[in-house]
């Protein structure tokens, strides 16, 4: 096994690296990794049913999908990301436990009573400080995980608090745990000492002599798949699942309430209620709306060729299609 050290902290260039890696690179490795501030969704999750979208975009946090199952998670650069891929592991209740295992190790090098718990957890005195995911390729396993060490819980709870009112959804919805920043355990040490000496208890957990450089070819490529993949809205908001969202706003035209029903991210019903004036029935503007994408530059381009006046005066195409947002 080989030992990688990725440096960057782009959401997406990072999972397009750590797919591409465990999918074709062909020794097994562990890598330690970490993000910038964002938000990385699971894969069958409904991005808008998981994050505070307004909170979000006023503090410009990007939000990443990844390939693997669970929940959302929000990371910075107080967490510490590290990814194991493997041979040939035999598929069981126990895959995550057996990947982890290095992980709680080294924890307890480090002198923290770590332990697997439940499904995918790493706890340290009855709190979470690690969740898991995994994926089974070809002939190799993709395990991944957090390490909160002093990750901005205050901002964690603002940008994974959704509305539960505004959407609903049959994805997968996470399971919020009772987490704890493993800087309480190690108070003197800031995010970099840490690293080291986790890296440090890793690789002698491991039996790994020195850290290896990242094989060539594969930054160049790993680019390419976050502009194909990891930064687009299709990949990162889009939803396998059917939904049903709500939203308001009031304008100088009056209050406009928002009902729709979205499927394969498309508007497949919407109807609109409010207190605004129009000589046209509200219904037949919802009616137009139908098939169109479900994002906020589309349903403006698709009203900006309606005379909204008619049936909301007052309201103009971007007041009415924040709506979407």
């Amino acid at each position: 096994m080989q030992f990688f050290l990725n440096p960057s902290h782009d959401p997406a260039y990072n999972l397009a690296l750590e797919e591409l890696l465990a999918s074709e690179y062909e020794r097994e490795f562990f890598m330690l990794w970490r993000n910038a501030p964002s938000i990385i969704v699971g894969r069958n999750q409904n991005t808008l049913r998981e994050i505070d979208a307004d909170a979000v975009r006023a503090l410009g946090i990007p939000v990443v999908r990844r390939t693997t199952g669970g929940g959302a998670v929000y990371h910075d650069l107080g967490n510490i990301n590290y990814t194991i891929a493997r041979h040939h592991l035999a598929r069981g209740e126990d895959d995550f436990a057996r990947c982890a295992h290095p992980v709680v190790a080294a924890l307890r090098r480090l002198g923290a009573a770590a332990e697997f718990s439940g499904r995918n957890d790493i706890l340290v005195d009855g709190r979470k400080v690690s969740g898991s995911a995994k994926r089974v390729l070809r002939e190799r396993t993709l395990f991944h995980g957090t390490m909160l060490f002093d990750v901005d819980l205050g901002v964690l709870g603002k940008v994974l608090n959704p509305d539960a009112e505004k959407i609903r959804s049959k994805g997968v919805t996470s399971v919020r745990s009772r987490v704890m920043n493993l800087k309480e355990l190690f108070p003197a040490w800031d995010v970099e000492r840490f690293h080291a000496e986790f890296m440090a208890a890793l690789l002698a957990e491991l039996d790994i002599p020195e850290v290896a450089p990242l094989p060539s070819g594969f930054a160049e490529r790993a680019e390419e798949l976050a502009r194909q993949r990891y930064r687009t809205w299709e990949w990162n908001f889009g939803s396998a699942y059917p939904y049903d969202f709500r939203r308001s706003g009031r304008f100088a035209g009056g209050t406009v309430e928002l009902s729709a029903r979205v499927e394969n991210n498309r508007i497949a019903e919407a109807r609109f209620h409010g207190d605004f004036f129009g000589d046209a029935p509200a219904e037949e503007l919802a009616q137009r709306l139908v098939g169109c994408r479900f994002q906020v530059d589309a349903v403006e381009k698709l009203l900006a060729g309606i005379d909204l006046g008619r049936y909301m005066r007052g309201v103009t195409a971007a007041e009415l299609a924040s709506l979407f947002e």
